[in-house]
């Protein structure tokens, strides 16, 4: 069976690294000042990359992503802080529902993209797969996930937990989510955790991140290797 390519976006090489050593006949063109790659998992064509952090690089990788190279779905990986108490470190959030905690929720309501409500619901079809694929891991979960510019400490937690309560939080996801339902192309994100509430900030983030990332990219691994 023949397969349209999957975009696979992270915000840093090194949580897109240890997935594109697994790429076969990986060739690079570059759009937007992004490098992309074109290759193979298996029978299954990909185009990866890592876009940079914040929302506006985010989005400007994922429109690429449809506009060029004319994705399939779109899969977001990578790492997040905790928001939730009950999570630990390297625990992996396969997103349910995706918004923004720094953009007033009647934005998205009144104007473009005049949405019903504010939070992105993940494609369910793409949502039971990674389910199923990562059924035997009990440290993978479907929650919500919110996105902003800021680097989140215990500054501004509660504000966030007040409004939305998700399981986590980072700074690209819901840009991706956000382009992915104007182009109508499904989305989903895995975000594995690298800082929690008791284990939090930048030391935290140093410590565990890139073990995070690799989580994250296991995750993927199992969902790409059920495809036929």
């Amino acid at each position: 069976m023949k397969h349209q390519a999957i975009g696979i976006i992270a915000a840093t090489e090194f949580e897109i690294t240890p997935f594109l050593q697994k790429v076969t006949d990986d060739r690079i063109t570059t759009h937007a000042r992004l490098n992309f790659h074109e290759g193979r998992c298996g029978d299954i064509p990909i185009v990866a990359l890592f876009c940079g952090v914040c929302k506006v690089n985010a989005a400007i990788a994922a429109q690429v992503l449809i506009s060029t190279y004319d994705v399939s779905k779109v899969i977001m990986i990578g790492v997040a802080g905790a928001i939730d108490t009950s999570l630990n470190i390297l625990d992996t959030v396969i997103s349910k529902e995706v918004a923004y905690h720094d953009v007033e929720d009647e934005i998205l309501v009144r104007f473009h993209p005049w949405m019903e409500q504010p939070y992105f619901i993940a494609d369910q079809d793409l949502l039971n797969a990674l389910m199923i694929a990562n059924a035997d891991d009990k440290t993978v979960l479907a929650g919500k996930i919110v996105t902003g510019e800021a680097f989140i400490d215990q500054d501004g937690r509660e504000a966030i937990i007040k409004k939305h309560n998700p399981q986590c939080v980072d700074m690209e996801t819901a840009s991706v989510a956000h382009v992915c339902y104007v182009n109508q192309i499904p989305f989903i994100a895995i975000r594995s955790i690298s800082d929690t509430p008791h284990e939090s900030g930048n030391e935290s983030f140093a410590k565990y991140a890139r073990a995070a990332a690799e989580k994250s990219i296991q995750v993927l691994d199992r969902y790409l290797s059920l495809i036929k």
